[in-house]
């Protein structure tokens, strides 16, 4: 992976207000992994998926509900000292933030960092 590659995150719709990105959204759903996660924060590679792909992949194949496609870059993600694990679980062109190790503090603050980087980047795809 490139320094550039982006990694792109669904929105679920529960967590957007009119037109905007929702703080809340990025701290304790988009950017943050949950219990079942196991410390792991799905996101597709942008080597292999656009951002429009992994909407419709996520949609359609995956039968879940997304509003649009945000991302975060490889560099980005490694400068917050979040590892990227490029498993291919269950699909080719899956990847995972790997949270393992982090206090909830640690990780809430990686969280929004990436909320923050993400939102500067705007909306990758929107239906």
């Amino acid at each position: 992976m490139k320094d550039n590659t982006l990694f792109f995150r669904q929105v679920h719709p529960s967590f957007i207000q009119g037109d905007t990105i929702s703080s809340q959204v990025f701290t304790s759903q988009v950017f943050k992994p949950t219990p079942k996660d196991k410390g792991f924060l799905s996101v597709y590679n942008s080597e292999l998926f656009s951002a429009e792909e992994s909407f419709y992949h996520y949609t359609e194949d995956g039968n879940k509900k997304s509003v649009g496609t945000l991302a975060v870059s490889k560099l980005e993600c490694d400068q917050n000292n979040l590892p990227i694990q490029n498993d291919n679980i269950p699909f080719k062109g899956h990847c995972s933030l790997d949270y393992r190790g982090l206090s909830n503090n640690e990780i809430g603050k990686k969280a929004k960092k990436l909320k923050s980087l993400a939102q500067k980047r705007d909306w990758q795809f929107r239906p």
